[in-house]
């Protein structure tokens, strides 16, 4: 059995490692000939907040969506390299997953409506929603308690 002590840093080097792997992922959606695909971006709630509900343009929507990757790979370097700012991501990526959260719930509840065409898109959105929030959370989450009562 493992003990404490050796698990913590593997634990650490999990969330930070998938964390970097999402960053790939991220920064190889924005960096598509012609755009980032809309329904391949894991951010894509905040595009519609942005667009939809503040009435912005590609001229914010693009420079919010890289801040947004940027600060993917500086939490992934301290989580992996240092085993720190676990508290800080979590709370970023909640705030982050929320618009997207908010455009699955208006795909679900209005089939598509302005947003995108039908449920391919709401199935494709919610994959990507857990995979881009609701593991690295869980992980984060994880990793907190295993720290016994030290949220950092």
């Amino acid at each position: 059995m493992m003990s404490t002590s050796k698990a913590e840093p593997r634990r650490q080097r999990l969330l930070g490692g998938y964390l970097f792997a999402l960053c790939f992922y991220q920064i190889a959606i924005y960096r598509w000939p012609g755009g980032p695909p809309f329904v391949l971006d894991p951010r894509a709630g905040i595009a519609v907040l942005l667009i939809n509900h503040f009435s912005f343009d590609n001229k914010v929507v693009y420079p919010v969506e890289w801040i947004t990757a940027i600060w993917l790979v500086f939490a992934a370097a301290m989580i992996f390299f240092r085993g720190k700012f676990v508290k800080a991501y979590l709370i970023s990526e909640i705030v982050l997953a929320a618009p997207t959260a908010y455009y699955i719930g208006v795909l679900a509840i209005q089939r598509g409506g302005d947003f995108a065409p039908g449920f391919k898109d709401l199935v494709l959105t919610a994959l990507l929603f857990a995979i881009f929030s609701l593991a690295p959370i869980g992980l984060a989450v994880q990793r907190l308690r295993s720290r016994t009562g030290q949220w950092v």
